[in-house]
């Protein structure tokens, strides 16, 4: 019977309470004006989202905070507000968006920045694609710029010639170009020429076999032959050598 009684008298506390709210009539309650009501549900509705937009900008993870002198994590950290529990729960479940979608953009960066630098390379003319005299195109140089007109996307048709000794042979050089284009592709649609200060990245492949065959003629007698020469006898012969040592 106690029990009950108490039972009741939270009752009559809870609806003493309630009655000066229903009879407010500025409440928006939905039985009594169902426009009122959704109008202060929109105007509501648009404040909890302009108030969630501008959080939505707040960093992810703990703020840092000074207590007694010191600074709680001693790390650089957010001193601003917490995020707002739906954030927080946003990020950990989309973690690590959008961070890496930041490294992701970084790496394109880095691949174009790559596949540009590759690119003017591949459409320099250097100077082994010269003659020395007249600094006009050799077989070379006409078989690589006909490679460019005929290989490179478009975009990317652009004619890089290498500065000469002194101006005198970059214009000569610029000019000969000019004018062999001037022969290939139809007027109206030659490819810009620009000059470019640096240097070819190999070797020739002259100057490579010469290299390589001046280091066999060098080497001192006896010579070893390759493994597996001659059918194996370079192999065996080695094989017998060492069994006599």
């Amino acid at each position: 019977m106690a029990v009950r009684r108490i039972r009741w008298s939270y009752c009559i506390a809870l609806g003493a309470l309630l009655v000066p709210l229903t009879a407010n009539a500025d409440f928006p309650w939905p039985w009594k004006s169902s426009a009122k009501y959704k109008a202060w549900k929109q105007e509501r509705d648009e404040q909890r989202s302009s108030y969630y937009a501008e959080r939505a900008e707040d960093p992810v993870g703990a703020r840092q905070y000074e207590y007694k002198g010191k600074d709680w994590p001693p790390y650089p950290r957010p001193t601003g507000p917490s995020q707002v529990p739906t954030h927080v729960y946003h990020a950990a479940h989309y973690w690590p968006h959008p961070y890496v979608c930041q490294d992701r953009e970084i790496v394109r960066q880095y691949i174009y920045l790559q596949e540009e630098a590759g690119w003017v390379s591949e459409t320099t003319l250097y100077d082994y694609h010269f003659d020395r005299d007249q600094q006009a195109l050799n077989r070379a140089g006409l078989i690589h710029l006909k490679w460019i007109l005929e290989n490179a996307p478009e975009n990317r048709r652009t004619v890089f010639v290498q500065s000469g000794a002194n101006n005198g042979a970059s214009q000569l050089r610029m000019s000969n170009v000019q004018s062999e284009l001037a022969e290939i592709v139809p007027a109206g649609a030659m490819p810009a020429v620009a000059l470019r200060v640096t240097q070819p990245l190999g070797r020739p492949a002259l100057e490579v076999d010469k290299i390589q065959r001046s280091e066999i003629d060098s080497q001192p007698i006896p010579r070893i032959s390759p493994p597996f020469a001659n059918g194996g006898l370079g192999s065996t012969g080695a094989t017998q050598g060492n069994s006599g040592l």
